[in-house]
């Protein structure tokens, strides 16, 4: 039987960033989606003040509920875990495992600037003043000057999300890539998020990559590799 996949990409680009991990999991057979986030990478020109982590769980809610898929793997990368959490509260009799790739989830009454702490929340919001015009953070934030990274809206790092608790009933697993170099200001949210894979039982797996493996080898064929024995064992 086919598996349901739905990868949710990070911020300042958009699904293409899983285009390579996409055509494998086709090819294992599997029903694969990378949709692309409204007001980020190649949908920036919807960049509006309204859109917040809410509004990205409820376009990932319609992508499932208009496909009518259940039984979901559910995997998100850096900022598109958040994502990923907030979609589980939502739906999460049609989540069957959730993957975390060097990421964060959060929990009632979080925001990811909770977990960045004061001194990046501080940080970050006098660079949206200063650079994005009061609503966007500029794509030098988000990796190497590339032409398909873009700014995205700043609202949804600032949006503290109300859950009852769902995600911690499903089953998941963290990917843990271990060369942080130039996103340095991850590893105090990661250390929350090994603390809370351990209270929740998950896997927790260790990857020689930096913070972006799916874009170069040979982290990105181990990553794969890794995901496709989760997929496997769950």
């Amino acid at each position: 039987m086919k598996k349901n996949i739905i990868l949710i990409h990070g911020a300042g680009v958009g699904g293409w960033v899983f285009r390579d991990i996409e055509k494998i999991l086709k090819l294992y057979g599997n029903n694969v989606y990378c949709p692309s986030l409204s007001g980020i990478g190649d949908r920036k020109k919807i960049l509006e003040n309204k859109i917040n982590l809410t509004t990205y769980a409820k376009e990932v809610e319609h992508l499932i509920l208009e496909n009518n898929l259940d039984n979901i793997y559910l995997i998100g990368h850096s900022f598109g875990g958040a994502v990923v959490s907030a979609v589980v509260e939502l739906v999460p009799e049609r989540i069957k495992y959730q993957i975390y790739i060097d990421s964060f989830f959060l929990e009632d009454n979080e925001s990811i600037l909770t977990l960045f702490g004061e001194k990046r929340e501080g940080e970050l919001y006098e660079i949206c003043k200063n650079e994005g015009e009061d609503k966007y953070l500029p794509k030098r934030l988000f990796g190497k000057e590339h032409p398909l990274i873009k700014d995205m809206p700043f609202n949804p790092y600032k949006e503290k999300v109300k859950f009852k608790g769902n995600g911690k009933k499903i089953p998941g697993a963290y990917i843990d890539c271990l060369d942080s170099t130039g996103f340095e200001h991850l590893e105090k949210p990661k250390k929350i998020m090994k603390k809370r894979v351990e209270k929740r039982k998950w896997k927790y797996i260790m990857l020689d990559s930096d913070h972006v493996p799916m874009t170069k080898s040979p982290a990105r064929e181990k990553l794969i590799e890794i995901l496709l024995e989760l997929i496997k064992d769950s």
